[in-house]
């Protein structure tokens, strides 16, 4: 049974653990569902912002692709460019034409844009046309950057070549005009650039180069980041146009691993850079060929969740340890001392018998199931042993009934044989005739013993022959009174109830007394019927009554007339009818004492009666 009790335990331990393993199994699987699902959600946010940016930035490029055909389709700018090939480049007709064509530059830039940026139309003879915000000397920033523009290679490539239009991007150069490779101090500006060859309407004569430079700090205002999201614009080189993060995140490396990746116009995917995973968007800008890239960190996306997914682990630990807590104080406070209480039970010892081995090979066993079966067990043998003591002491009580009994028989034949004894002594034997009748009478009742119950009426009778033949000693100094209803005479009382009584109370009460009296009434209160002897001797002190108590309800009692009288009978009344019924007794000196014994009323005595009739 031990062994089995231990392959339980470790069936319990087993059943928790896979029980705790499932829980966290099942709380991983929903936390990522969650997680995969608010990022999905994030993600669709995120490519909205994505969206209303590329929108932004399409219209930006559209902007400036438009300023720069609009001067290229001006047939008058055409006809200025035309002349500066004729006349003086420095003559005061020509300064009038420059100025008329960067009128007509910041008209068009009016229409077209409301931002802030460079127009400028660089002439096949070196002339600069020139609309620049902010600058001061415009001659002298279109002379810098004539000059250093046509030092730049992808300004020669752009004039060998065939190409229309190109966008060149970034584009540094400061506020004198001057090109520089890359941005260098504060000075120094970046710049979208973007140029278009202008040729004659008619001849398609190559007339110039118009240049519309658009500030990146400008997109600051048009590009709108998602929350806690770093944004960068690439160009098709991998080059970072312009970038939406305090620190510089998007390198030329990571911008080329990344475009890897862009294999569509627009999409995301996970990147993790120095140990922090993102979430990266992109989207492809049409015309340019550039892409919009945003970087979000996955903590940030998926901060509730997470911290919910801390939380709830947490609580499930901390839920964990307060169940192995309470197992053991319910092991310590309940199963430690129910294993003890079996233990002790199992060697419960009644009569000789241990409980436990009654059914063969039974060991103590351990826990709530095998407590009950064993406890149960008992119960069941002790019921049963409780089963056998009551029939035991049912029978004896019947044998010390009879014992008792059987006591107050011969007691009373000792005394009623000394008294014959004693008067025929002193009358000369002339009475002996009626005191045998009385005595004839009594032994009559006191030797049949088949029915231990009597009606009232014959133990009256009992105690008058006992007095009559008693008042031949007592010279007739004993008067009984008898007052009994008709309906209580028949009801049945215990043989030799009353005899005892009156005896202890002629030879105790009323020893000395020359006129003595004896009252027997007999009176029911609801199902009782209570018996009262009243005596006028000389009755006792509170000391005597309260021995007399004390012998009434001591288990050993005195061998002594009184204590066989009242006690044996006070006793029989218990036994017979129960706690209820019995002897009580008042008395006081100099007033006499008053006994009253109290039986049940029944109602079939009277049934019995009629039927005896």
């Amino acid at each position: 049974m031990k062994q089995t009790y231990g392959v339980r335990i470790k069936a319990i331990y087993i059943c928790i653990i896979i029980l705790f393993v499932s829980v966290i199994l099942i709380m991983n699987y929903a936390f990522r569902r969650s997680r995969n699902l608010l990022i999905t959600q994030e993600a669709g946010i995120i490519s909205q912002y994505m969206d209303r940016n590329q929108l932004a930035l399409v219209e930006i490029t559209n902007s400036i692709r438009k300023l720069s055909a609009a001067s290229s389709t001006n047939k008058e700018v055409a006809s200025y460019l035309n002349q500066s090939y004729y006349d003086n480049l420095y003559a005061v007709e020509n300064i009038n034409r420059v100025r008329s064509v960067e009128s007509t530059l910041t008209f068009y830039r009016n229409i077209f844009f409301d931002y802030r940026l460079h127009y400028i139309i660089l002439g096949t003879d070196g002339a600069v046309y020139s609309v620049v915000d902010g600058i001061d000397n415009s001659s002298y920033f279109g002379d810098n950057f004539s000059r250093d523009v046509k030092k730049q290679d992808w300004y020669r490539t752009f004039l060998a070549g065939d190409e229309t239009s190109e966008w060149i991007t970034p584009c540094v150069y400061d506020g004198k005009g001057v090109f520089k490779e890359k941005k260098g101090d504060n000075s120094d500006e970046t710049f979208v650039l973007f140029i278009r060859r202008i040729r004659d309407y008619n001849n398609q004569k190559f007339l110039g180069v118009s240049f519309v430079s658009f500030p990146v700090e400008n997109l600051s205002q048009v590009l709108v980041p998602y929350e806690g999201a770093s944004m960068a614009l690439v160009n098709d080189k991998g080059e970072a146009i312009y970038q939406q993060v305090e620190e510089e995140l998007f390198s030329e490396d990571l911008i080329l691993m990344m475009k890897q990746k862009m294999t569509e116009n627009q999409g995301y995917f996970y990147e993790t850079i120095e140990g922090i995973e993102y979430l990266v968007h992109y989207v492809a800008i049409p015309g340019p060929e550039w892409q919009l890239v945003s970087m979000v960190p996955m903590a940030q996306t998926t901060k509730a969740v997470d911290g919910l997914y801390d939380f709830v682990s947490v609580l499930t630990v901390l839920i964990v340890l307060g169940a192995c807590i309470v197992c053991l104080i319910m092991y310590v406070y309940i199963n430690a001392p129910l294993n003890r209480l079996i233990q002790k039970v199992s060697r419960v010892n009644i009569g000789g018998i241990r409980i436990f081995d009654i059914e063969p090979v039974r060991k103590p066993a351990y826990g709530i199931v095998k407590a009950e079966k064993e406890i149960g067990h008992m119960v069941d043998y002790i019921e049963h042993l409780s089963e056998q003591t009551i029939k035991q002491k049912e029978i004896e009580q019947n044998l010390r009934y009879e014992m008792l009994r059987a006591q107050l028989t011969p007691h009373f034949l000792f005394n009623t044989l000394n008294v014959i004894k004693w008067s025929a002594m002193i009358s000369g034997a002339g009475n002996i005739a009626d005191m045998i009748t009385s005595l004839g009478l009594l032994l009559e009742n006191s030797m049949n013993r088949k029915e231990e119950e009597v009606p009232l009426q014959e133990e009256i009778k009992m105690v008058e022959a006992w007095v009559e033949i008693k008042n031949w000693a007592l010279k007739n100094r004993i008067q009984i009174h008898i007052d009994v209803p008709d309906e209580l005479r028949e009801v049945l009382v215990i043989r030799f109830c009353l005899q005892p009584l009156v005896e202890n109370a002629v030879l105790h009460g009323m020893d000395h007394a020359s006129d003595g009296h004896i009252w027997i009434r007999a009176e029911r209160y609801l199902n009782k019927m209570c018996v009262t002897i009243q005596d006028n001797g000389r009755g006792m002190d509170e000391k005597t009554m309260e021995k007399i108590l004390l012998e009434m309800d001591s288990v050993s009692k005195a061998r002594h007339v009184t204590g066989i009288g009242i006690t044996s009978i006070h006793e029989l009344m218990k036994i017979k009818y129960g706690p209820d019924y019995g002897l009580h007794i008042e008395s006081k000196p100099g007033f006499g004492t008053k006994v009253y014994l109290i039986f049940p009323y029944r109602e079939e005595d009277e049934h019995e009666e009629g039927n005896d009739c």
